[in-house]
């Protein structure tokens, strides 16, 4: 067997170095010294970048795609990535749009403590990997990640990734529905996943030219719309938004003028509330059941791809959508 591995950086790739985490090389040889006589897997390593996952911008997502896609023609039976924590479901989501319906595992890993610390996930997360694609359970693309509460390590779709909870590093699925959980062999959870079509590899424009907002009692709206080409308003757990503020009918009509779509994601499935009514009123786009980051990552590829954003949100392009 076969496996590329695409090293970036992140606390999985990295060391303490006078009190502060930082990117190290040295941490590439330590993941795979325990299958050093392991003559079943080979390992082909790569490293097209090396930084911690908050720096991350377009180049380096660009770089990645590129990478992924130059090792897809290669042979290999899978590819893990390993990559940083705090932008992990970003980039996740930007490789599944791109590679979705890939004939093999693509697995991105990350750690919430470096390797020498041993407290880290860092090396379970990465064996799991290793077993998911020697499973062949599933194709396409995919995370794992060992929750500190749970026995078991979750693999998850990797457009479906909730972003992280306050002070927690555990991670998520939409929903709580990982794809399969791994306890020394892979289990499917029955969540459905399948070949739902890709972008391809996107050029991710430089500026994203994106204004999220969160919401929050006393929000004025007095936001800038200068350079802006679409709105993501986060709304309250329960998909709501203040519609009483007229500052906020205010600031979505001043947007319509400018042709700018404003999108509300993360809409409740539970109980729709009389004051979502308004949306439409407004001029909110709501967007069907998926996480906030998907649909970040989507309307930054719609930018670049210079799409009709507003119909282009609205699609499914890979297993975003919860069931």
């Amino acid at each position: 067997m076969k496996i590329s591995v695409i090293f970036t950086g992140g606390t999985i790739g990295s060391s303490i170095k006078r009190g502060w985490a930082d990117v190290d090389s040295a941490t590439h040889y330590a993941l795979l010294k325990r299958y050093e006589n392991n003559q079943e897997i080979e390992f082909v390593t790569s490293s097209p970048f090396s930084m911690l996952s908050e720096n991350l911008s377009a180049d380096e997502l660009n770089i990645l795609q590129k990478e992924i896609e130059k090792n897809l023609g290669k042979g290999f039976d899978g590819i893990i990535v390993t990559h940083g924590t705090d932008t992990l479901q970003y980039s996740a989501a930007a490789v599944e749009y791109a590679f979705n319906g890939c004939d093999i595992p693509v697995v991105l890993v990350s750690a919430d403590y470096p390797l020498e610390d041993e407290r880290t996930n860092g090396y379970i997360n990465f064996e799991t990997a290793v077993e998911f694609i020697k499973s062949k359970t599933a194709s396409g693309v995919f995370v794992s990640y060992k929750n500190n509460d749970e026995a078991n390590v979750n693999i998850h779709i990797a457009s479906r990734i909730l972003q992280h909870r306050e002070y927690d590093s555990n991670v998520y699925s939409i929903g709580g529905k990982p794809f399969a959980v791994y306890d020394g062999k892979i289990i499917c959870s029955g969540e459905k996943y399948g070949n739902t079509g890709n972008i391809g590899v996107v050029d991710y424009t430089k500026n994203a030219g994106i204004l999220s907002i969160e919401s929050y009692p006393g929000n004025d709206y007095s936001y800038s719309l200068e350079s802006v080409k679409a709105v993501i308003l986060k709304p309250y757990h329960s998909g709501t938004l203040d519609t009483a503020n007229e500052q906020l009918k205010a600031f979505c009509k001043r947007a319509s003028k400018r042709g700018i779509p404003v999108f509300v994601t993360n809409l409740s499935t539970e109980v729709s509330y009389k004051s979502t009514a308004l949306y439409d009123d407004f001029g909110i786009v709501p967007m069907p059941c998926e996480t906030y980051v998907s649909a970040y990552m989507k309307i930054w590829a719609g930018i670049s791809l210079e799409k009709d954003v507003a119909e282009f949100a609205k699609k499914e392009i890979a297993n975003e959508f919860a069931n």
